[in-house]
């Protein structure tokens, strides 16, 4: 029998019910929100490979590749693929989920049965956190390999160039016209080559000479160069060495040639590519643009979260007949402001105006701050 306190009112805590994290209604709406996220990430997965694949056919049909190698190449740039396409299709499954739970008024129906909107989204913040941590995680182990790999056959196996360099973490090796280059490290955005040895070997592979350059930059004509020492090697053994000035160091591959062989950050995971940069500082080499990717490596990932915190207030509120158009236009035209923001803020960050940090997590931050002040003016 219901107790009656001294006002003859029965207690506040019969009347509120006690939350739960996994209840039947916080399932269903998790159960409709993947409904939705598997089928939009295999819809987007299909459109992206076959907007490619239409892209780069005449590249296919002109280097006569094999189905075998374009298959191989799509195949191993899918996982890449993945990791792009999953912060917009997160969005986009829980503008769908939730505008149809709006447009058949089961929001209505839960708000009325005293079940408010942090309470559903509880849930579905957790799941969006576990997506974000599982792309960060893929990003680490699975997407720089397949990256390499997907170059490596469209470098080697479908244009027909032949492998000339050879690279780690650390450093290239690379065998040019007049012998075998070694480079520490190149700055493809600003055009430069660090620590760049040239042995120089004859018609016997009997080495020569090497060429010490301090830094070489491309300047889409020719190399100048800074700090170049060449030790000859003489018929008697002895080796001598000299002074070059930048008008004596005849270089004849282009900053294209090295490039081929050069690894861009995307093809590192972060702890490799932190332990790169830390080696370069070591070395006196300014890695600081490096800085911003290091960051993005952290923050990209997490999109897929901070979109979770601008969609459902979006999409769950209560409203009389919604418009699913409205909804979905809402939270398109965010994602795509978040892009835009993320993108001003890394070309802000790589030319010094930001700090890396700052630059790599100024969407996330923003988005999200607007996504709590929507969730605090839902209901």
């Amino acid at each position: 029998m219901l107790q009656i306190n001294m006002a003859g009112e029965p207690p506040l805590s019969r009347l509120r019910p006690r939350y739960r994290m996994w209840s039947v209604t916080n399932r269903y709406v998790v159960r409709e929100f993947i409904g939705m996220l598997i089928p939009i990430v295999l819809a987007f997965l299909v459109v992206y490979l076959v907007v490619d694949f239409f892209d780069r056919l005449d590249v296919l049909l002109k280097n006569h590749a094999s189905v075998f190698s374009a298959v191989r190449y799509f195949a191993f740039k899918m996982p890449l693929i993945v990791t792009q396409i999953m912060p917009p299709a997160v969005l986009a499954a829980l503008l769908l989920s939730q505008g149809m739970l709006s447009r058949h008024n089961e929001i209505v129906a839960l708000r009325a049965s005293g079940v408010s909107l942090p309470q559903t989204a509880v849930p579905l913040l957790l799941l969006a956190t576990l997506i974000s941590g599982g792309t960060f995680a893929w990003n680490e182990a699975i997407v720089p390999y397949c990256t390499r790999e997907y170059q490596y056959v469209n470098n080697v196996e479908i244009r027909k160039r032949q492998q000339r360099g050879i690279l780690s973490e650390r450093e290239i090796w690379y065998h040019g016209a007049d012998g075998f280059y070694n480079i520490e490290h190149i700055d493809a955005r600003r055009k430069i080559l660090f620590g760049l040895s040239i042995y120089r070997i004859d018609d016997a592979f009997d080495l020569r000479s090497i060429i010490e350059v301090a830094s070489a930059r491309w300047t889409g004509n020719g190399w100048q160069t800074s700090g170049a020492v060449e030790h000859t090697m003489r018929a008697d053994g002895e080796v001598g060495t000299r002074q070059l000035s930048p008008d004596q160091v005849v270089i004849h591959e282009s900053l294209n040639d090295f490039l081929e062989v050069h690894r861009e950050p995307e093809e590192l995971s972060y702890f490799a590519l932190r332990q790169w940069i830390a080696a370069l500082a070591r070395k006196g080499i300014d890695a600081s643009s490096y800085l911003v990717d290091l960051n993005l490596k952290l923050a990209v990932p997490f999109a897929s979260l901070v979109f979770a915190c601008v969609a459902l207030p979006l999409a769950g509120r209560v409203r009389r007949h919604p418009s699913m158009a409205a909804i979905i236009g809402i939270g398109l035209a965010t994602g795509f402001a978040y892009w835009v923001v993320l993108a001003l803020a890394n070309s802000l960050g790589q030319t010094g105006v930001l700090p890396p940090t700052v630059s790599a997590w100024a969407a996330n931050v923003i988005f999200g701050l607007l996504g709590a002040a929507l969730f605090l003016s839902s209901e």
